[in-house]
Formats: structure tokens, sequence, C-alpha cells
């Protein structure tokens, strides 16, 4: 099917804007790849934009430019109005991490003209107590993490070695935090663990089954052997585990720092990880 309407929906804030990208530039560079644009949502303006209104629009596809944290919020929306008008995925954000899931490419230009003539398939969302992410969740690891990667967004890349040691700072407050528990939805009992990392279908369209990365990192010992089970198929130990479900509780006594998508919040315990009943129609470029 060859497309050419798209409503555009653009977020100033996110990274590739702060990089340098202006909005002109991106409605140029989407003119140019055949595209006639119908209308915009700007996510950055006060008040912020209705999604709601997008149930209306005419256009072929709805383009998203943002980052991933954005991307999640939209998606959520037409989710919640029952949109159905596929989606485009534009990589405009900083780690790009659903464009990077979804297309084959993440070169802007390449993306906006394949597209027109590109294929559809199905993104599941996962949901961390209600709140959505279609790539990763990462639970019990240093929201640190996610603040230091926001860094990237600066233009003055002379800083490395500071922003090296800030990845690193973040890094080791993760692997020496206390442990909870992950209930698996099995017939076994709940693993303990001090970090989690649960991953959406290696593919679109495949079944809707989380990959669950357990571990617990009390020490560079532990580090150094989650490192290498992830590096080798080696079979799972106490300390670092792997396993395959479609819903999982963490079970905690404290708040966990959680991070969606790249975004870091925090969530009391329990915490229900499973899949939305609806998925989101993608453009795959």
């Amino acid at each position: 099917m060859k497309r050419t309407i798209l409503h555009l929906v653009h977020n100033s804030r996110s990274g590739a804007f702060m990089r340098g990208l202006t909005l002109d530039e991106l409605r140029t560079v989407t003119k140019t790849a055949g595209w006639t644009i119908a209308g915009e949502t700007d996510l950055a303006a006060d008040p912020p934009a209705d999604l709601a209104a997008l149930a209306s629009t005419s256009a072929d596809v709805i383009a998203i430019a943002g980052g991933d944290g954005t991307l999640i919020s939209v998606l959520g929306a037409l989710v919640k109005h029952s949109i159905d008008t596929p989606v485009l995925i534009l990589p405009c954000g900083t780690a790009n991490l659903l464009a990077r899931y979804v297309h084959s490419t993440i070169e802007l230009a390449e993306v906006l003209e394949r597209a027109r003539q590109a294929s559809t398939d199905k993104l599941p969302l996962g949901s961390a107590n209600g709140q959505l992410f279609a790539v990763a969740a990462a639970i019990g690891i240093s929201p640190g993490l996610a603040k230091a990667r926001e860094r990237l967004r600066e233009p003055d890349r002379s800083n490395r070695a500071g922003r090296f040691w800030t990845y690193i700072r973040a890094g080791f407050r993760s692997f020496f935090r206390g442990r909870f528990y992950v209930d698996l939805m099995q017939d076994e009992a709940p693993r303990p663990t001090t970090a989690l990392y649960v991953t959406c279908p290696v593919s679109l369209g495949s079944e809707k089954t989380f990959t669950i990365h357990g571990g617990r990192m009390r020490n560079v010992a532990d580090l150094a052997a989650g490192v290498i089970k992830t590096a080798l198929p080696l079979p799972d130990n106490k300390a670092n585990w792997s396993a395959d479900t479609s819903r999982l509780i963490v079970l905690s006594k404290h708040g966990q720092p959680v991070i969606l998508d790249g975004e870091p919040i925090r969530m009391d315990g329990p915490i229900t990880v499973e899949f939305c009943s609806d998925s989101v129609t993608v453009l795959t470029a």
C-alpha cells in the first residue's frame, strides 16, 4: 500500500531537537520523502495537546517524532482512545530504543522514505502496574543510569571521561541494592534477585512472551558472572538466571526504582508486569 498523507506529532524537547534538529528541518525532510503533512500536534505546547483529537484524523499515518518517553505516552493514548491509524515511529530521541526495535535503520530521511510502502505489524505493549513500555523494563536498577543517559543530549562531547564515571557510579549503586522476589506465575517458588531486566518479544508479531534476566548482584563476582552469562549460553545458577513468561509479579517490602524504555520512575510493590490486551499497528521501515 502506498501512503502519502501523515499527521505529525512532535515534541521539541526530545533528544534530536535538543541536539539541533528544528521543526522546519523535520517538515522539510518529511515533504522531501514524498509526504503531505495534513496536520500537526505539538506535545511541547502549554497546555498539552489533546491526543484524543487524533481519532478524527484523515491521514494515512500518525508519525511520532520524539524520544522513547514521548513515544510510549502517545502510543498509550492511541490505545486508550481506540485509535487504529497506523503509526510511524520517527527516530528523534536520545537512545531511540523503540525506533531501533521497529526499523532496520534510524536514519530519519530513510525511515520516512521507506515508510510510504512499508508493511504494518502489531507492536505489543507491556505494562508495569499500568505504566506502559514497548521495549524493556528494568527493576531494581539505579535510575541514575537513565539520568546519566540524558547527558547524551548535550552537544558538547568534550567531557567524555566525566560521563564515563557517571555511568560507573550509577551502575554500582544498582549492584549493591537489597534483594526482592520475583513470582513468574509458574509452578515454582519466587526467585530472589536484586536486579531484573524484562524485554518484550524479540520480533514484531511474535507470541506475547517476556524474556526475563534476573541477578543477585551483590558484589563484583556476581557482576562478572552476570556479564559472562549474558555473553555465553551458560546454565542458570543461584546468582543469575533467565526465564520466559507472559506475566510476573515483583514482591518487595520497599519501593523499587523502575526504568521503562529509558524513563525512570519509582513504584511501590507488588509490581505486576504483563501485556496490555491491545496492540498498536506500526509501520516497519
